[in-house]
């Protein structure tokens, strides 16, 4: 639950600073249309229900984030589980996944915004739809189109590769498959050292090539593989 809370927190913050950095960006390229201007304290007033939208845009962002964070994580556990003939299986976890979760959050959140956007603005509506067109112009929705398929083609790519990321346990050895798929085998003899990392599932497992694996990032981390690795490999856990 704690970690669900910070995780809200740290995307309300991320999207607090990119939201506006975003608008401020796609108004500088845009032109508006040259038509019936609106008054400077319409402008001033639409400008401060503007805020439902963004505070609409902050809560989707947030809740999709963790939703897409939590559920990539449970499809990458199904989707590794297959592969079948291991002792342990470890997958990213949600904080492994709570990045790409957010990017994918960021890019999704418009899709209900858009379908609260006329309840949320009430008779307001058409005065914000004709502020858009004077800062924006009509060109506008084509480029945020254009920008939502780029979003959603990069959050697709990330997902991904965080996918492809996995741990397989078995007997004697282990292998590891990064990121890029390149896979590494190793027996449990070439494990140098296991350390306990001071919380619950956390510990670093270096190999004697140097590389580690860091299961603070991966789950399930169970007591029962730890105590097979230290068993096989005749290493003791640092604490």
């Amino acid at each position: 639950m704690l970690e669900i809370l910070r995780s809200l927190l740290i995307s309300f913050f991320a999207i607090a600073v990119l939201l506006p950095v975003v608008r401020f960006a796609m108004r500088r390229l845009l032109t508006g249309t040259t038509g019936e201007k609106l008054t400077r304290d319409e402008q001033q007033y639409i400008q401060k229900k503007e805020w439902k939208l963004t505070i609409a845009y902050f809560f989707f962002a947030c809740v999709l984030a963790v939703f897409s964070a939590g559920i990539l994580a449970m499809f990458s556990s199904i989707i590794h589980a297959s592969t079948g003939g291991w002792i342990h299986l470890l997958t990213p976890n949600f904080r492994a996944f709570f990045a790409p979760g957010l990017l994918l959050g960021l890019t999704l959140a418009v899709l209900p915004l858009r379908l609260v956007q006329r309840s949320l603005l009430g008779h307001d509506y058409e005065l914000y739809q004709n502020y858009l067109l004077q800062s924006e112009g009509r060109g506008s929705i084509k480029l945020y189109r254009i920008l939502f398929l780029v979003m959603l083609a990069l959050s697709g790519i990330v997902i991904w590769y965080v996918m492809q990321w996995h741990v397989r346990i078995f007997e004697n050895t282990l292998t590891v498959t990064n990121i890029l798929s390149e896979e590494r085998s190793y027996s449990m003899s070439q494990i140098d050292k296991i350390e306990y990392l001071g919380n619950e599932g956390e510990y670093l497992i270096t190999f004697n090539d140097n590389s580690n694996i860091n299961t603070t990032y991966l789950k399930p981390v169970q007591l029962e593989m730890i105590a097979l690795l230290s068993e096989k490999s005749g290493k003791k856990v640092i604490r």
